[in-house]
């Protein structure tokens, strides 16, 4: 039985990073990355089951750090409104844009994965978490109870994953200041205008 080495996973890691950003995740091969990382390809799948595990290695912390940060920033800025647009104005338009659009190969990875990889929808699951505490800091009591949080998280997670496509597609139209400033009212209802 082969010992998995911490360095050997890092640096399966790193070369798919890099591999992911230069060609896209689609476009980088297993082949690709053992032969840049230095090893054979089977070697790969003793540490990752598939590219989908990779790529999921990668992008998972990133996201989480991506949602932390958002989250510090945030909970800094105490007028609810600004607060609001700041998260959305995160959550829709810098983190889709950032990095060369570097969030499209995660999408990527999603979209061409099958049910035989097992998909562990841990990435979903933190986002919808970090965004419904984000956003419940920024209405009161009384709208939180007439709002549908859970369902506006799912709606927030499909905006993202579209702005994301949309930043590979056409940059210019991501998380533009009009589809913030709508969603803050749909949100704050007529807190928006108080």
């Amino acid at each position: 039985m082969q010992v998995k080495k911490d360095a050997v996973r890092a640096r399966i890691l790193e070369t798919a990073d890099r591999l992911f950003q230069q060609k896209g995740f689609i476009a980088a091969t297993i082949g690709q990355i053992a032969r840049e990382a230095q090893m054979a390809s089977s070697a790969i799948y003793v540490y990752f089951p598939s590219k989908l595990e990779i790529a999921l290695a990668i992008f998972e912390p990133k996201m989480i750090a991506e949602l932390e940060v958002t989250q510090a920033k945030a909970s800094r800025i105490k007028d609810p409104r600004k607060r609001l647009t700041y998260i959305l104005t995160r959550l829709w338009h810098d983190i889709p844009l950032q990095n060369n659009n570097y969030f499209n190969n995660l999408i990527q990875a999603l979209v061409v994965s099958s049910n035989d990889e097992h998909y562990r929808p841990t990435i979903l699951v933190e986002l919808k978490t970090r965004i419904a505490q984000m956003v419940s800091t920024c209405v009161s009591q009384e709208r939180l109870a007439e709002l549908d949080l859970d369902a506006f998280t799912d709606l927030a997670v499909m905006a993202f994953d579209g702005f994301v496509i949309n930043g590979h597609l056409n940059p210019t139209i991501v998380g533009g200041k009009r589809v913030i400033d709508m969603a803050c009212r749909m949100i704050l209802g007529t807190e928006a205008d108080s």
